[in-house]
């Protein structure tokens, strides 16, 4: 399967834990890497692989991927990777756990678009969602022909792209799975060493994800550690890792 990571330069450390944490989950994992070019990452910090094909962008993200131009420039980015597959969108800062559901969507339901609720009613959270091609080209061509009035509107991505998707397929073709408590994705909201081990043993359960960017949190690591804040946001991904991977050696699941 595609997933496309729109990244910039402090991303990197958390890019790595979440490439290989794909990795794990999918062997046939394509990676598209959109890198912007106001704040790029160093050429030594992009990850390496055969699997993994690097690009620079130039369209305004107005912070944290907000506004009309940042998401057809998106989409445009998705359009454009080669064959016909499916596209996952997947942040930097987010594990996937479990792409089974994402097949079941895709595969058994036959949904053209999907994605995990979060914080909107009736939208995906924008950490990990899914785009057929046909989505995709409907989206952009629902954006050419539409009036969209710029007064006061942010655009923000997630409920930009879900609100297109509901538009234009309803129930029938798109999947907006409840949250439940964090069924299908879970938000790391503490650096607590105990309740991380815990919400890695929860995410062995068949979440599908687990977005680890709620870096409001983490200033203890800073603190402690020293580095920036998405460094600390690693530090967290790593920490659910490495207990997922001790349980699994020692046949805690």
């Amino acid at each position: 399967m595609n997933y496309v990571i729109f990244c910039y330069r402090e991303d990197y450390k958390c890019l790595e834990l979440c490439i290989e944490q794909i990795r794990r989950v999918d062997q046939d994992a394509k990676f598209h890497l959109f890198d912007d070019g106001a704040a790029p990452l160093d050429p030594e910090q992009v990850p390496a692989g055969d699997d993994v094909c690097y690009k620079v962008t130039y369209f305004a993200r107005r912070g944290n991927l907000n506004g009309l131009e940042c998401v057809r420039g998106m989409l445009g980015c998705m359009l454009d990777l080669p064959g016909t597959d499916p596209v996952v969108k997947i942040d930097a800062d987010t594990l996937l756990m479990d792409k089974s559901e994402i097949v079941r969507s895709l595969v058994e339901r036959g949904k053209l678009a999907g994605g995990m609720q979060c914080a909107v009613p009736l939208g995906w959270s924008g950490c990990c969602y899914w785009l057929t091609r046909t989505a995709i080209r409907g989206a952009l061509e629902l954006l050419a022909r539409r009036e969209w009035p710029e007064n006061k509107q942010k655009y923000p991505e997630d409920e930009t792209i879900s609100k297109i998707m509901l538009y234009l397929y309803g129930q029938a073709g798109v999947d907006v799975l409840e949250f439940r408590g964090g069924r299908h994705l879970i938000g790391v909201r503490t650096c607590e060493p105990s309740l991380l081990a815990r919400i890695a043993e929860i995410a062995r359960g068949g979440v599908c994800a687990v977005h680890c960017g709620q870096i409001s949190f983490y200033s203890p690591l800073v603190e402690q550690y020293g580095g920036t804040i998405r460094e600390a946001c690693a530090r967290v991904m790593g920490a659910i890792l490495t207990t997922d991977r001790k349980e699994k050696e020692t046949g805690g699941i």
